[in-house]
C-alpha cells in the first residue's frame, strides 16, 4: 500500500524538526540580544512576541491537525484488527474526517481572506490595547534615554495602527488619510534618512475646503509605500514624492508623484488594463515578485465597486524619470448609504 503524504508519523516528523529549528533560532536571538552591550526594550520584546508566537503555532499544529489524524491512523489499524464495531468504525471515522475537512476548508477561508482583506485579518488578530500600550512604554524609554529619534517612530507607528486597526469605517476624511499616509512616510524615512522627503501640494483650491471630503479608506498609503519601495529605494541620491490634490465642483483629484527610478511602458500597460479580465491566479503569482501590482488592484476595484466610470486610477512612468498615480472620484461631503 502507498505510504500516505501527510501520515501521523510524517507529520511528527514535521512537527519535531519545525520545533526543532525554531528552538535553536530563538536561542541564537536571545544570545544575540544577552551579548549586544546596548540592547534594548524593542529588543526584548521582540524575542518574546517571538516566542508566544512559536508556542501558540505548534500548540494549534498539535490540537487541530496531529492529533486528529494521529487518531484516523488508530481507527484504520483497529479496523484491520477486526477490534472495532462497523458502526462505532464509520461514526468515528466520519467524525475525524469531517475535522479534518473541517480544517482545510478554514486554512483556505484564511488564505482568502489574507488575500482580501488583510487589514481585517490584523483588526482580528492584535489586541489593539495591548500593542498601544506597548509602544507607548518603548516611547517612554526612548524619552527617557534622549532617544527623540526612536519616540518619533514609535509614536508615528502607534498612530499609524491606530488608524489601520482601530477605526472601522470604509470612508474617511481626506485630511486623516493623509496624516496616515505621512505617518508611514515617517516610519519609512527613520529608515532612509534625507534620502527620501514628500511634500503635500494643494491646486486651485483652499486646503480646508476639501480636508473633510470623504475617501476610501487605505487607498493613499499604498500608493506612497509602492512610490518607496519601487521608486525611490533603488535610485541614486535622494528622492521625492510629491502628493498633488485639486479639485472640481463634482470631483476628487489627487496625483502621487514621485522622481524615482520608473517604470518600463509594458509594466504601465499590465497597470492599467482591466484587471478583472486577466485570470486570477497568474495575476496574484505575478503580483507576490512584483508587489505594486496588488495595491493598483485593489484600489481601483474599490474604486469601480463604489463609482463605476465615474472614478478612475491611472498610472504613468517613464523609466529613469519617474511615475505618476492619477486617482480621481468623486467630490463627497456627506456619508451615503453605500459607504457604511
Amino acid at each position: 500500500m502507498q505510504r500516505r503524504k501527510y501520515s501521523s508519523k510524517n507529520m511528527k516528523k514535521f512537527m519535531i524538526t519545525g520545533m526543532v529549528v525554531w528552538l535553536l533560532l530563538m536561542t541564537g536571538n536571545i544570545i544575540l540580544v544577552i551579548c549586544t552591550p546596548k540592547h534594548t526594550l524593542l529588543d526584548i520584546l521582540m524575542i518574546l512576541s517571538e516566542l508566544v508566537i512559536g508556542i501558540i503555532y505548534f500548540f494549534w499544529f498539535y490540537r487541530d491537525i496531529y492529533l486528529p489524524n494521529l487518531r484516523l491512523t488508530w481507527q484504520i489499524k483497529e479496523l484491520n484488527h477486526g477490534q472495532m464495531k462497523d458502526d462505532d468504525m464509520i461514526q468515528e471515522i466520519v467524525s475525524i474526517i469531517s475535522s479534518l475537512d473541517s480544517i482545510a476548508l478554514k486554512e483556505k477561508n484564511a488564505e482568502i481572506l489574507e488575500k482580501n482583506a488583510e487589514i481585517n485579518n490584523l483588526q482580528d488578530q492584535i489586541n489593539p490595547h495591548f500593542l498601544y500600550n506597548t509602544l507607548e512604554v518603548i516611547r517612554g524609554e526612548a524619552l527617557l534615554n534622549g532617544e527623540e529619534k526612536i519616540a518619533g517612530m514609535t509614536l508615528s507607528l502607534a498612530n499609524y495602527f491606530r488608524y489601520n486597526i482601530s477605526r472601522k469605517e470604509t470612508f474617511v476624511y481626506l485630511k486623516d488619510e493623509l496624516k496616515n499616509g505621512m505617518n508611514y512616510f515617517n516610519i519609512q524615512k527613520t529608515r532612509f534618512g534625507d534620502k527620501i522627503s514628500c511634500e503635500i501640494i494643494y491646486h486651485d483650491i483652499e486646503e480646508s475646503l476639501v480636508s473633510n471630503c470623504y475617501i476610501p479608506k487605505l487607498i493613499l498609503q499604498p500608493v506612497i509605500e509602492n512610490a518607496i519601495y519601487h521608486g525611490l529605494e533603488m535610485k541614486m541620491g535622494a528622492g521625492k514624492i510629491t502628493i498633488h490634490i485639486t479639485a472640481t465642483k463634482s470631483s476628487l483629484k489627487i496625483n502621487v508623484a514621485d522622481d524615482g527610478m520608473g517604470m518600463t511602458q509594458e509594466k504601465v500597460d499590465e497597470l492599467n488594463c482591466d484587471l478583472d479580465d486577466r485570470n486570477e491566479d497568474n495575476l496574484s503569482r505575478e503580483n507576490t515578485k512584483r508587489h505594486n501590482g496588488v495595491a493598483v488592484k485593489n484600489i481601483r476595484k474599490r474604486l469601480k465597486l463604489y463609482w463605476e466610470e465615474k472614478a478612475y486610477m491611472v498610472v504613468v512612468s517613464e523609466l529613469g524619470v519617474g511615475t505618476q498615480v492619477h486617482i480621481s472620484m468623486p467630490l463627497i461631503y456627506q456619508i451615503e448609504e453605500y459607504m457604511n
